[in-house]
């Protein structure tokens, strides 16, 4: 469920996508749990990677995203949920 605050901070749809990447996944991934285009979720990602929120990842022909602490704090979860971004 969407926080109300966190909605008026970051548009409902951007918050959405930050939620959703707390799960782990690709943008193809989150942008069905959203229902929404592949466009959509890789745009909003874009952004929240910009602002330090989310990390991501090329892995073959997908990015793969997951919260940094700032975004897992902003959300209230302990850091590291969701999916391991290793460089190895």
């Amino acid at each position: 469920m969407l926080s109300r605050d966190l909605s008026a901070l970051l548009g409902r749809t951007r918050a959405a996508v930050l939620e959703a990447i707390a799960d782990g996944g690709s943008t193809s991934l989150v942008a069905q749990r959203l229902g929404v285009s592949p466009a959509t979720a890789s745009e909003h990602a874009a952004v929240l990677r910009e602002a330090g929120l989310v990390a991501s990842i090329r892995v073959r022909n997908s990015v793969h995203h997951n919260l940094t602490p700032l975004g897992a704090a902003l959300l209230g979860l302990r850091p590291g949920r969701g999916l391991e971004l290793s460089h190895a």
